[in-house]
């Protein structure tokens, strides 16, 4: 007979990390499939340069997870529709620079999604140019990292060519065809780029700014490209968040409704790096049995995705058991070495929790 998991120390490692300054607030939740088990949050949005209550409702930064929650559905709804396809190669879309690196123009879709294009992980756009329109050059003649296909290296610049190429086929700009694709479809009402509301939590102070962000991505490189950027820029509360971790955690169903092809999401889970440095999908980091993501009890293969300040969203590939949290570490400093030891507790506590009352 299957008991009810308890939960408990999961949620006290999260407020031990609170008390030991990890984050200022956190927002939690657990599921199995569609199944919501635990949710809650804890702490303040902001406590400078005042202190201002985390809600329910608070919109989170999510950062690089922006790209598997905007980015990657996009590309993969367009993908089951015809209208891309993995194997299209850059110079299918964009006009490649004379003097850009022999082979820019063979790297394709499925490269930028795999992280494995070669592509250079991170260029600061906005000292390379003045004018957002002109980044997709500059990331064309950037030096490669290495050979298209040859290792996995994470790439912030892959993804905002994605993004170019999304929207060149859309014909619209990201953030409309987020909301087409994925938030509408999914309910997620109050999930957006550039928000308007208030009730967004607060993360770094910026120096360029002069001030805590606060509504504004902190990612240098999407607010350069206005805050709308294929790598960054996605604002969500928790509950419209739940409504994605559902969804991937029931591969790709969500309240009986086909959001993607069961075909399409278990594709867009498949180790496509094997042997590589990293495995990789299309779009989800996969993790390794013992993961600096997941702790020690997600199986081989689980998927998800974190982002930089603070975000992370995995599913355990053979229970469908998740995790999630969404936090402004940041807010603090760069530095998140609690923020990280204490994510690896939380997963390692809730799953033990859910396994023992099996």
């Amino acid at each position: 007979m299957q008991q009810t998991p308890d939960f408990s120390r999961a949620r006290e490692i999260l407020q031990n990390g609170l008390e030991a300054g990890a984050y200022p607030c956190i927002a939690y939740a657990i599921g199995c499939g569609e199944a919501v088990l635990d949710s809650g949050f804890m702490g303040n949005k902001q406590v400078n340069p005042e202190i201002l209550p985390l809600e329910r409702d608070t919109l989170f930064d999510l950062a690089s997870l922006s790209k598997l929650v905007s980015t990657t559905m996009v590309a993969l709804r367009m993908l089951e529709q015809g209208k891309i396809e993995l194997t299209d190669p850059l110079s299918r879309y964009f006009e490649i620079p004379e003097d850009a690196p022999g082979g820019r123009g063979d790297v394709t879709i499925r490269h930028l999604m795999n992280h494995n294009s070669g592509l250079t992980p991170h260029i600061p756009l906005w000292t390379q140019t003045d004018d957002p329109a002109n980044a997709t050059d500059v990331i064309l003649r950037s030096k490669p990292w290495c050979a298209p296909g040859e290792q996995v290296h994470y790439s912030c610049m892959g993804y905002i060519l994605l993004q170019k190429i999304l929207e060149q086929v859309g014909g619209a700009p990201l953030d409309e065809l987020a909301k087409h694709y994925v938030f509408e479809p999914l309910g997620m009402h109050g999930t957006c780029y550039n928000p308007t509301t208030k009730n967004v939590v607060t993360t770094e102070f910026s120096a360029l700014h002069g001030e805590y962000l606060c509504g504004r991505v902190h990612d240098e490189n999407a607010s350069f490209m206005g805050g709308v950027s294929g790598n960054a820029g996605v604002f969500s509360p928790l509950d419209d968040m739940i409504k994605f971790a559902r969804m991937i955690a029931a591969g790709g169903v969500l309240d009986g409704n086909m959001f993607l092809n069961p075909r399409t999401f278990e594709k867009a889970i498949y180790n496509a790096t094997p042997g590589k440095n990293e495995d990789r999908g299309l779009g989800f980091q996969l993790t390794p049995s013992f993961s600096y993501m997941t702790g020690a009890l997600f199986s081989e293969g689980s998927y998800g995705h974190t982002g930089f300040t603070g975000t992370a969203l995995y599913v355990d590939r053979e229970s469908r058991l998740w995790g999630m949290i969404l936090t402004n570490a940041v807010h603090f400093g760069r530095n998140k070495t609690e923020l990280f030891r204490t994510r690896r507790l939380f997963f390692n506590s809730f799953a033990d929790a859910f396994f023992r009352a099996q």
